[in-house]
């Protein structure tokens, strides 16, 4: 796949670009809930209301979005049925877990997130203003939410109801109930509790990926071992692309995408490759240039903050052309651990270093193994 300025340029989400609703959700009126920003970078997410931008609406097999409030406003307990990770980015954010909250962590700026399926959650800025929350989650379509029950009649009760195709109606700004009330959804069953998943906090800190816990690996691909070239990988969610047979991600449950976190030193580039799923990138230090097609004939930069989404296919090369490492975090489409594909000139190049994949598509020393002469292609 060839990729030309435009179609590049389209697929750029630039941080001015962000549109953020206040009315995204149920609960946007509960006092301690106002205002709180909702943002849908690539799919709609869960938003609820009609009035939501999304910057880019094609299907990638999850949504990615992100969230933002002032200091002390709170996003309520409601449950996800497909995955849902959160990526601090600036600030403090305190989660909240369980039927009634009851545990608790504080994430930094940095930390990575995974809340499991059918469980109440919510979160609060307990940052300063405007801390920042980018979030993904599973599946084109997520299903909605489900709110807690508490949440729900407090926010009927200030005019707010949600219909069962999760749009939210809204009696102060002249909306109407449905003549048929099973239209509209009904609280979530108490007795239906103690059927929900019991997380303690021990299990909820295995999901959680820090600065400092986070291992990188600085061979984690072929052309690593080259001149010019590097990154180190450090997996969070699922295999990914790391081609470094001791990279093990601490969190591998389905959630149809793979995550992990990626340093490019400065001067230094990664590529060019291509693979068979859809990555989007999101930038949390610095700046790097996303450079598309063999002839490497088109460039964007993508700079922090900033969300990028590359087309299965495509080949491309990873660059950082500034005096300062950069740190993105990259999100690739499906479950299953992906194959990069390099260029015969980068198969060649780390041959002669002393260099090949494995059987199983691992970095390897080339005299550790007898090499099989159809890998060289892969």
């Amino acid at each position: 796949m060839n990729i030309n300025q435009e179609k590049a340029e389209k697929r750029l989400i630039k941080k001015d670009d962000y549109v953020s609703c206040t009315e995204a959700f149920l609960d946007c009126r509960l006092p301690g809930s106002v205002p709180k920003g909702n943002y849908s970078l690539i799919g709609p997410g869960v938003t609820q209301s009609k009035n939501q931008v999304i910057n880019l609406r094609e299907e990638h097999g999850f949504n990615v979005g992100a969230a933002s409030m002032p200091n002390g406003v709170t996003n309520n307990l409601h449950i996800h049925f497909s995955a849902e990770v959160f990526m601090c980015t600036y600030g403090e954010y305190t989660f909240r877990w369980g039927s009634y909250g009851e545990y608790e962590y504080t994430a930094q700026e940095g930390d990575i997130l995974s809340v499991p399926t059918w469980l109440f959650r919510g979160f609060t800025n307990t940052g300063p203003d405007g801390s920042w929350l980018f979030t993904c989650l599973g599946e084109d379509d997520t299903g909605g939410v489900i709110w807690h029950p508490d949440i729900m009649q407090a926010a009927n009760e200030s005019g707010m109801y949600l219909t069962k195709n999760n749009i939210l109606i809204d009696l102060e700004a002249g909306d109407k109930l449905p003549d048929d009330k099973n239209q509209l959804i009904q609280p979530f069953p108490t007795e239906e509790f103690v059927n929900l998943r019991k997380v303690d906090f021990d299990t909820m800190a295995s999901r959680i990926s820090t600065r400092n816990n986070r291992e990188f690996y600085s061979h984690a691909l072929i052309d690593s071992v080259i001149p010019g070239h590097g990154c180190s990988i450090a997996p969070v969610i699922g295999y990914g692309i790391t081609q470094d047979r001791n990279s093990h991600p601490p969190i591998t449950n389905p959630h149809n995408f793979t995550m992990e976190v990626v340093k490019v030193p400065a001067h230094k580039l990664v590529g060019p490759f291509k693979i068979d799923e859809k990555m989007v990138t999101i930038v949390t230090r610095g700046q790097i240039d996303i450079i598309f097609n063999e002839e490497q004939d088109v460039s964007v930069s993508v700079e922090t903050d900033d969300t990028y989404s590359i087309p299965a296919n495509a080949w491309r090369t990873i660059s950082n052309s500034t005096d300062k490492q950069a740190e993105f975090i990259m999100i690739t489409t499906g479950d299953n651990r992906k194959r990069p594909q390099f260029s015969d000139k980068i198969v060649a190049q780390a041959r002669e270093l002393g260099f090949t994949l494995d059987a199983s598509g691992y970095v390897v020393k080339r005299d550790l193994i007898v090499e099989d002469s159809t890998l060289l292609a892969k």
